[in-house]
Order: C-alpha cells, then sequence, then structure tokens
C-alpha cells in the first residue's frame, strides 16, 4: 500500500511539472537552421504549343534536406505531387519544403510557341496592415497595345494597380493577337528582422530563464536562425486573447502586427 502511494506521488509530481517544462505553453519545433540545409531543387518544364493551349507543364525534383518532401506551384497548398500540367504560357513559381520546414523556391517561364510575349512585374511593398502596396506590369515583345488584369478583374489598359494590401496577386498581360501570359505576385509588406522585430525578440523572450541558452524554452532566440525556425510558432503564441508568448507582460497590437507581417513575408533575414 505505501509503494503505491509513493508511486502515485511521484506520477503526480511528473504531471505537474510537465506543465512548467517550456517557457510558453504548447509545443515549439526543434530549431533547425534552414540556411545551411543541403536542401535543392531543380526542375525540368515544357512549354505551351500556342498561344491560347495549357498544355504546358512543370516538374520539380528535390535533393538534400529531410524526405519526405512538398511541392506547390504558386499559392496553391503543398502536397507530395512534384509534376504540375495543365499550364497555360507564363511565369510560375514552384515551391519546395522538407520535413523541417525548410523552404526553396524558383521561377519558370513558360512561353507559348511562336510567341515573344514576356512580362515583368515592379512591386512596393505595403507596409504593415496597410494597404500602401502597387504593382506596375511592363510588357514586352508579342504584338501591342497590351490590357492587363489583375486577379481575373476586368481587362484595362492601365499597367498599374495601387493601394494593395501584403499577399499574393495573379497579373496577366494579354496582347493584340490574343496572346496572353499569367504570373503570381507576392506583395510584402516589407517588416524587418533587425529594426522591427529583433527588439521584440531580445526584450521578451531571449531573456533569463526563457529562450536563451539553458532556459525553459525551445530554442537560443540570441541566435537568428533559431528565432527564423520557429517563426511561425511565434506568430501563432503571439496572437489571440490569451496568447502563449511572451511568458510575463504582454506585447502591444503594434509589436504582435510586426512580427505577424514579418512571418507573413516568409520570415526574412533582412
Amino acid at each position: 500500500m505505501q509503494i503505491r502511494n509513493i508511486t502515485g506521488f511521484i506520477v503526480i509530481v511528473l504531471v505537474s511539472l510537465s506543465f512548467f517544462v517550456n517557457c510558453s505553453s504548447g509545443d515549439e519545433p526543434v530549431p533547425v537552421d534552414c540556411s545551411t540545409s543541403s536542401l535543392k531543387l531543380a526542375f525540368t518544364s515544357t512549354d505551351p504549343t500556342s498561344c491560347g493551349t495549357n498544355d504546358g507543364a512543370i516538374t520539380a525534383t528535390a535533393t538534400g534536406g529531410d524526405q519526405p518532401y512538398q511541392f506547390a506551384l504558386d499559392a496553391q497548398a503543398y502536397s507530395s505531387t512534384s509534376s504540375f500540367n495543365g499550364l497555360g504560357p507564363g511565369t510560375y513559381q514552384v515551391k519546395l519544403k522538407d520535413k523541417n520546414g525548410c523552404e526553396r523556391n524558383t521561377t519558370v517561364t513558360l512561353k507559348p510557341f511562336g510567341s515573344s510575349l514576356a512580362a515583368t512585374v515592379q512591386v512596393v511593398n505595403s507596409g504593415c496592415k496597410t494597404n500602401k502596396g502597387d504593382l506596375t506590369i511592363n510588357a514586352t515583345g508579342g504584338t501591342g497595345p497590351y490590357s492587363y488584369k489583375l486577379n481575373g478583374g476586368t481587362a484595362s489598359p492601365t499597367n498599374i494597380f495601387g493601394s494593395l494590401t501584403a499577399g499574393s496577386y495573379s497579373v496577366m498581360v494579354t496582347d493584340n493577337t490574343g496572346c496572353s501570359t499569367t504570373q503570381t505576385v507576392k506583395v510584402l509588406s516589407g517588416t524587418k528582422y533587425s529594426t522591427d522585430v529583433k527588439s521584440i525578440i531580445d526584450t521578451n523572450c531571449a531573456i533569463s530563464g526563457c529562450h536563451v541558452s539553458g532556459g525553459s524554452g525551445t530554442g537560443n532566440f540570441t541566435v537568428f536562425a533559431n528565432v527564423q525556425a520557429s517563426a511561425s510558432q511565434i506568430k501563432a503564441s503571439t496572437q489571440g486573447t490569451n496568447p502563449s508568448m511572451p511568458k510575463t507582460g504582454s506585447l502591444t497590437k503594434t509589436q504582435i502586427d510586426a512580427i505577424a507581417c514579418w512571418v507573413d513575408d516568409g520570415a526574412l533575414d533582412n
């Protein structure tokens, strides 16, 4: 009887201690330095046979990193499928992600047979949670005049689209013969880690007893690679009415927005 009581006491103590292991509630990923990962992305492609056909294709190939690999085209969700078929003329972004969450991407342009139509896009950042972004589309080749569409909207002779928030946009250019080219462009908020986010992490997370060497939080946040690897978790943990980060005190709305904007931009080393 006494042994059972002692065992029960130990179990209760272990269960209780489990609530205090981490600096913040919820599981946190083990940091991986994706900047030194051997993960690589390559591709092969087939151009469409004409302006009005969608018979182009892109096949992605991954090496290095840690399997399983996942692939995505433009704003599509990641999946195990590495081949993308039924594509029309345009510029596409092929993306790769491995088991550790490390990502690689590359741009692939498919041109219709017999047409030289192409387009480049200049992007102005939107600002964090504001709509100050704009896109300027520069068409070349084909036969002018050109018309332009944003997100499948009404065709316009104007090649500038303004008052945009951060996010992905589909841009289409059509020339006077009916040939068109499409690409997905991402407008960033322009939030910088060095000036907008680092001080928030240093003051609230990379502190004694928390996300530092020997602290209770997973990952040493005095090392940028660890912050970058945990970016999505940091964003999730600082959102909502009862955020689990920071451990003590609270963040202002401006600070919470800065973290979210930086993560949504891709957690860049900027």
